[in-house]
């Protein structure tokens, strides 16, 4: 059991104790001015001291930074020893070049300076550059605070409209800071220093609630009886006159964590006390803590220390982020140890923490080592930082609702636009319905009971639709011929699956320590999709059939250290492993990704490409032939009749979608009773994954790595001196830079004025009319660092990891679409460097708002992940494209996406249940007789009034979000969310909640229409084609409904309905939950 210490105290515990923290205790409690200098405090060492001096005196620390950098490292590891209300933190943003021509505020400065002032005590960590930033006197923030309670009375008008002329951005829904946003009664308003934005709701002038709420879901997340906050943005057009050190009082302490040379500034700092870490020159204080050393992730050496140390009686704490790590580590070091006696003696001197620091020491002094997990094994930590989000761009929600003249998809009926809503009458009754506009002006309306046959047409990114004649029988025969197509595909699919199946292959023995050594030395700390995944690889690996697993996912997901884990395990049970790859370049950067990561290890890998000369071919395959290689990286070459296996137990294949028909044909006869592990760059939805399920086992990767660096983007406008400037600085850090333009025509001009600029500097040109050959040995050059710069069109995008890249120009970026420029941006950023991506265009102004939206939104969504969402419909539909056949893509085209998946999953349904029952048999599905559409009547206006939701988008998606609950649970938290976000419901709404429980209650039971109507429910059956219900629902139905009262079945010329008088209309809810269980006890 790993014994876990609570933050708070121990490392403060410990270093209250230590010889130098005394002497400082004692210069401060002299009570006279002080500047103190000490010398050998490294990173974490410096935040352990800086939060011990503080649990000893209450006064205002301020820590001074030479860089961004240094600033996030020290606020990171305070929050974890100290309480993070009492850290603040200013660091300049990196300011946008778009942003600078729209304007910024400083909210970035008064949010760390309102938390500073308002507390007695604490710690504000800055970088230096603030010191000479012009800022908000100390009264002028104070005096835009503002304290609101519930039950107070406020001037509604008033209080909207001087937080509008503060400097507050009316928005229709509230998602980053200076925001407001006010529907009724309900104002959103996100101020500056809260993490989330709050909700006030006012009913006649009184604050009748306050809530906080998440801006992503703007769902509320907590009530609050009072806040205070500052209803001022302070934007940076505002000629301000205060400066910092009108915020420090007497007491304050400033903690110098860099040299400063200006003199002006060391005369204003010089009546505070201060503390000089790391100084030129003689020290007061000199401590002996060296950094952590570097064990190359080799647990046996990181083992051989902890028992010198142990042996030499110090204090010893492992700190890992999270208890997985943790445990992890301590499996291996027992692992390693191979004696219980000695582990459970060293085990004595040792202390776990489940949260670590940003780097360890060894304090030779005091005896005492702190060792970070993360360090062990050469991997970046997770900050646990808290701080504010920044919520911009555009999100996949926006993206994908509906406004009005889009283009919609109408399931029985065909392509339309979208055209608002209507309030029609129906019996005496108001009621919303959907207006769709066809081919030749033909209007459509569509009652709320059939809003589920209505998607938003997607497809790939600039494909516009055309619109279907309503009344021809062309839209039915096109879904029944995709129909057709997809069920040939599923059924080749599910074949070979079966086949699989019953074949017999070798079962790769369990993970030893070398495998969990290897795994742990991941650079990158595992994503749970990432952990998923390898899980699924090893055990289809033990299993005794062979492996016929896809990987998908994005660009620097982390594919292909999944491959490497698995190419590993075969090597290490002694089977060889042959890697496919479609091209020569890609080639040789495998064979470097698989030497790279395998260097410590006995295993001897090859690469197999026209890139090696004939007698180093036949050298290798005579290897191969012998046992000699373990592990094969090659193109179709190793396909050839004259490569042979000795001993092959694991083929692995990267995007079989690019090898030609007679390639694939060879793959399949060598993969029969051969492991293959096959991986694809362009996502699959995860939905496709449930609609093969049983035909293809897939794992998907959709999560990031948590501890890449994301990679700065910014937009700039087209200046040749700048981008010669942008090149040169990545160069002179030692690295390379992608130049991609959008067209061939003009990229040799481009390179050429680059070049007269940069005379000194080499570059290359690849584009799509060079041969193939060509553009592979360019590429190779760039990759062996021959050449600094590479210009290039888009034929880069799905190209290879040059990690030595880390910059990316994109000349005439409003001119790629979300996909490209995402994928495109994937190029660089591949290690651990800061990557840098440019988005040129010709001029802000003639832009469309649009295009800057767009690149808005790659420029904002720099978090790997999140931007992926914006760009995933269109990958997905070339990842669909790739996994099914490329006329996939025309499918979905021609249909529009969402309703391709529903005819993929009828297609797959009906193989399953009709044409291989057996194979299926542990998977359950619903009877189709009971997954009937159900229309829903009430005798009452049911809709939301338009004063109540104005945005007639709004009201489709809740339309729509509310006819898509299937259990009253899901109605409930909707409904919350409705209340939540537009205040109480009006009666008409509350109407049509009620008609929502009605159809929740009838789903499954067979029924195609329910009326409710002065307390008389008619249930009407669907037609008697539908033998399967007749024979057996039915029968059952009408026994027990002969056990209740005042019910009937009736049959008329065309129908059959079931009639019930009532009491209230509730009665009708709970009769109909009744129907539905006896049917739901039926079929179990």
């Amino acid at each position: 059991m790993i014994n876990l210490i609570a933050k708070e105290n121990l490392l403060i515990e410990k270093f209250s104790c230590y010889r130098f923290i005394n002497e400082i205790t004692q210069i401060i409690n002299s009570n006279q001015h002080f500047r103190i200098s000490i010398k050998n405090l490294i990173p974490s060492a410096k935040s352990i001291f800086l939060a011990t001096i503080c649990s000893k005196f209450n006064a205002k620390y301020v820590v001074l930074c030479d860089n961004n950098s240094d600033v996030d490292t020290w606020y990171d590891d305070l929050i974890q020893l100290t309480d993070e209300k009492l850290v603040s933190i200013i660091k300049e943003p990196k300011q946008k070049t778009i942003e600078k021509e729209l304007n910024i505020n400083l909210s970035y400065i008064v949010e760390g300076l309102s938390k500073f002032i308002e507390s007695r005590t604490g710690i504000l960590v800055l970088n230096k550059s603030i010191l000479s930033q012009k800022l908000p006197k100390i009264n002028e923030i104070n005096d835009k605070r503002i304290l609101l309670k519930k039950g107070i009375k406020i001037d509604y008008l008033e209080f909207t409209q001087n937080l509008l002329l503060n400097g507050f951005q009316k928005e229709t829904f509230v998602s980053q800071v200076g925001e407001i946003s006010i529907r009724g009664n309900i104002i959103d308003i996100f101020p500056i220093g809260f993490e989330n934005p709050l909700r006030i709701e006012v009913w006649d002038d009184e604050i009748e609630n306050i809530r906080e709420f998440e801006p992503i879901s703007q769902r509320s997340i907590r009530n609050l009886d009072e806040v205070s906050f500052i209803n001022n943005t302070f934007d940076v057009s505002n000629d301000f006159s205060g400066n910092i050190f009108e915020y420090f009082d007497d007491k304050s302490m400033l903690v110098f964590d860099y040299v400063e040379t200006d003199e002006d500034l060391i005369e204003k700092v010089v009546s505070y006390n201060t503390i000089l870490l790391n100084p030129l020159g003689s020290p007061d204080i000199n401590i002996s803590i060296n950094p952590q050393p570097n064990y190359n992730s080799q647990i046996t050496k990181f083992k051989d220390e902890l028992i010198n140390l142990s042996n030499q009686k110090y204090d010893i704490i492992i700190a890992a982020n999270g208890e997985i790590h943790l445990n992890r580590l301590k499996e291996l070091l027992e692992l390693s140890i191979n004696n219980d006696e000695t582990f459970e003696n060293l085990q004595k001197n040792i202390i776990w923490q489940n949260y670590s620091l940003s780097s360890g020491f060894i304090f030779e002094e005091e005896r005492f080592a702190y060792f970070t997990e993360h360090q062990i094994f050469n991997r970046q930590r997770v900050a646990p930082t808290k701080r504010t989000k920044k919520h911009q761009g555009i999100t996949l929600k926006e993206l994908r609702q509906l406004q009005i003249g889009d283009y919609v998809v109408h399931e029985d009926k065909g392509i339309g636009k979208f055209d608002g809503f209507q309030t029609i009458e129906i019996c005496g009754n108001k009621q919303d319905a959907i207006r769709i506009i066809f081919a030749d002006g033909d209007l459509l309306y569509v009652h709320l009971n059939y809003i589920h046959k209505i998607q938003k047409y997607t497809s790939i990114e600039g494909v516009i639709p055309k619109l279907t004649k309503l009344g021809s029988t062309e839209w039915t025969r096109k879904k029944s011929r995709i129909k057709s197509r997809l069920k040939d595909i599923a059924r080749d699919l599910i074949k070979l699956y079966a086949e699989r199946k019953s074949s017999e292959g070798f079962s790769f023995p369990a993970d030893d320590i070398w495998q969990q050594e290897f795994e742990a030395s991941f650079y990158f700390e595992d994503t749970p999709d990432q952990a998923s995944a390898t899980a699924d690889v090893k055990k289809d690996m033990e299993s005794s059939y062979p492996m016929d697993r896809l990987i998908c996912g994005d660009v620097g997901f982390g594919k292909t250290e999944i491959a490497i884990r698995a190419a590993f395990k075969a090597a290490n049970a002694g089977k060889q492993v042959a890697v496919l790859v479609p091209t020569t370049i890609l080639a040789e950067q495998h064979f470097q990704t698989f030497s790279d990561r395998m260097s410590r290890y006995p295993i001897k890998i090859e690469v197999l490409s026209r890139f090696k000369k004939k007698n180093e071919q036949k050298q290798i395959i005579d290897n191969l032939a012998n046992g000699k290689i373990d592990i094969i990286i090659g193109t179709h070459r190793l396909l050839s009749k004259d490569v042979k296996f000795k001993n092959l137990g694991l083929l692995i294949i990267d995007e079989e979608h690019r090898f030609g028909v007679a390639a694939k044909e060879k793959l399949r006869q060598l993969r029969v009773n051969v492991d293959t592990l096959t991986m694809t760059a362009t996502p699959i939805p995860r939905t496709l994954n449930f609609s093969l399920l049983g035909a293809r086992d897939l794992s998907i990767i959709e999560t990031p790595p948590r501890n890449r660096l994301p990679i700065e983007t910014e937009i700039i406008e087209f200046n040749l001196e700048f981008m010669s400037k942008i090149i040169l600085d990545e160069v002179n850090r030692g690295g390379q830079v992608f130049f991609v333009n959008d067209k061939i025509e003009g990229i040799d001009k481009l390179a050429a004025d680059i070049s007269m600029l940069l005379p000194n500097i080499k570059y290359g040109i690849v584009h799509g009319q060079m041969p193939t050959s060509e553009v592979e040995t360019v590429m190779k050059k760039f990759l062996e660092r021959k050449f600094a710069v590479l210009f290039a069109t888009k034929i880069i995008e799905a190209g290879i990891d040059i990690p030595n890249a880390n910059t990316m120009i994109i000349n005439n970026a409003h001119n790629f679409g979300l996909a490209e420029l995402y994928q495109l941006r994937g190029r660089v950023g591949r290690s651990n460097t800061q990557a840098y991506c440019f988005l040129v265009v010709p001029n802000f102004q003639i832009l469309k708002k649009h295009s800057i939206q767009r690149l808005q939104a790659i420029e904002e969504f720099t978090e790997l992940g999140s931007g992926l969402r914006l760009a995933m419909r269109d990958l997905e539909i070339r990842g669909a494209g790739n996994l099914l056949g490329a006329e996939q893509s025309g499918f979905i085209v021609d249909i529009g996406y969402e309703l391709y998946q529903k005819i993929l999953d009828e297609a797959v349904y009906e193989l399953r249940t009709e044409e291989y029952p057996e194979l299926f048999k542990d998977i359950q599905d619903l009877p189709k007789s009971l997954d009937k559409e159900i229309a829903i009547e009430i005798d009452k206006d049911a809709f939301f009034p338009d004063n109540y939701i104005e945005n007639s988008t709004d009201r489709f998606n809740y339309y729509k979000l509310l006819y898509n609950c299937t259990t009253n649970k899901e109605l409930e938290e909707l409904t919350k969310e409705i209340i939540d976000k537009y205040g109480k419901l009006p009666d008409e709404a509350k109407n049509l909640i009620f008609a929502v429980r009605l159809r929740i209650a009838s789903l499954n039971t067979g029924f195609k229409k329910i009326i409710l109507k002065n307390n008389k429910l008619i249930a009407e059956f669907s037609d008697n084609s539908d033998e399967y219900y007749y024979n057996n629902i039915f029968l059952h139905l009408v026994e027990f409904i002969n056990t209740l009262n005042n019910i009937n079945l009736k049959q008329t010329k065309t129908k059959l309905i079931l009639e019930a008088i009532l009491k209230n209309e509730t009665d009708a809810i709970e009769l109909l939950w009744k129907l539905k269980k006896s049917i739901e006890l039926f079929l179990q």
